[in-house]
């Protein structure tokens, strides 16, 4: 049991996204088609970031309110967190080997908790990923529908303001930028997704650590009370309770080591969660507006 194969969910994301952030603690290389793969991604966001800036200059106020403030935000706040995970590698990587080192035992109790701390969340994330991918691909689905009312298409006719070329043109353009908008804005939100559950990750493993000293320390005082009420004997009783320190030693170092996994999480992560908390506080206020604005003009 290891980092990599205990979510197989946060290693097929993490691949499937592009971000190829690190799951081994060696800090392996990815095979050399992902790397094209996640090359070939970021050529495709950078080519929609590109054309999105003068986009939005160029459309009606409403119309990137509207349609492209989310995904702004979005990109910055993907663009940031990957900024942040690729300058941290090395403690990335730190991180992982010391979780592996801790993992990497035949003990069953230790098993069983892992899976039982991730084994929760499994099916929220993947309804996350699954219907957040397919309601962002009917959203960008539905600007095609336009093609059949006309020839000659502009800007904004776009489900998120680009320009590829000068205003007005033909069906060709338009499907074209189409294109790489949808296929943009949907790895852009997979690259969120699997950010957001190689985080999740990292935070739940640490967690059943915790969950697994508390089971362990409980563990340790129950055996230990049924054993001394067995053995009535001076020094059977003294045998019990050495075996008891040498397990509680045991257990105060897994503790120790758990504690450094913890201040290095927090170190990593801090700077993250403060930005994913304001990107949320923005969304969330920016679609109150929107609410509001809609219901008036009613």
């Amino acid at each position: 049991m290891n980092f990599q194969t205990v979510n197989p969910l946060n290693v097929q994301l993490n691949k499937l996204s592009g971000n190829l952030l690190p799951v081994t603690g060696d800090d392996s290389l990815f095979p050399v088609s992902w790397r094209i793969y996640s090359a070939v991604i970021w050529l495709i966001e950078m080519i929609q970031t590109s054309a999105v800036i003068p986009g939005v200059l160029s459309v009606p106020r409403e119309k990137t309110l509207q349609d492209a403030t989310v995904s702004i935000v979005v990109t910055i706040e993907v663009f940031f967190l990957l900024r942040q995970m690729h300058a941290n590698r090395d403690i990335v990587i730190q991180l992982i080997r010391k979780l592996n080192d801790v993992m990497q035992t035949e003990d069953e109790t230790m098993k069983m908790i892992v899976k039982s701390t991730l084994k929760p969340v499994q099916l929220p994330l993947k309804f996350y990923w699954l219907a957040g991918t397919g309601s962002l691909m009917t959203w960008c689905c539905m600007s095609f529908m336009i093609i059949f009312k006309k020839n000659c298409f502009l800007y904004e006719d776009y489900r998120i303001p680009i320009i590829l070329s000068r205003q007005p043109f033909s069906m060709h353009i338009f499907l074209l930028g189409n294109c790489v908008v949808s296929i943009a804005s949907v790895y852009m939100f997979i690259k969120k997704v699997a950010l957001d559950v190689y985080m999740i990750n990292f935070v739940l493993l640490v967690t059943a650590q915790y969950r697994y000293i508390a089971v362990k320390l409980s563990t340790i005082f129950q055996e230990n009370i049924s054993l001394d009420r067995n053995n009535e004997s001076e020094k059977e009783r003294s045998a019990i309770d050495s075996l008891a320190i040498l397990k509680m030693k045991a257990l105060c170092q897994h503790h120790n080591t758990v504690v450094q996994i913890t201040l290095m999480l927090k170190k990593l992560l801090s700077l993250n969660m403060s930005m994913i908390y304001l990107t949320y506080v923005f969304i969330f206020c920016f679609l109150n507006v929107m609410l509001i604005s809609a219901v008036s003009n009613i």
